[in-house]
């Protein structure tokens, strides 16, 4: 075996900028998901909460409670974001 040579899975004598690169793709793909993951409950949260607002205004005879339903989806999947922002990368 050549001293250039590594064993599969040892240590990298010298190649520590590919470690590091590796783990800043894989910080990168955690960063992506966690906002793809807010996303997805920012729109969610919009369009419940915003269909609940219709259907009680539509029931009730009161129109102004879609715009209320649509404001409250926002608070929450607002509230949201920051509570999983604070969390950083800490699991449950």
């Amino acid at each position: 075996m050549s001293p250039t040579t590594r064993t599969p899975g040892g240590p990298a004598d010298g190649n520590d900028e590919e470690s590091k690169a590796e783990r800043e793709r894989r910080e990168a793909r955690a960063m992506e998901s966690m906002m793809w993951t807010v996303v997805g409950h920012m729109a969610a949260s919009l369009l419940v909460y915003g269909g609940v607002g219709y259907l009680l205004g539509r029931w009730l005879g009161h129109p102004i409670l879609l715009l209320f339903g649509v404001l409250f989806g926002m608070a929450v999947s607002l509230a949201y974001t920051v509570w999983v922002g604070n969390r950083g990368g800490r699991q449950h």
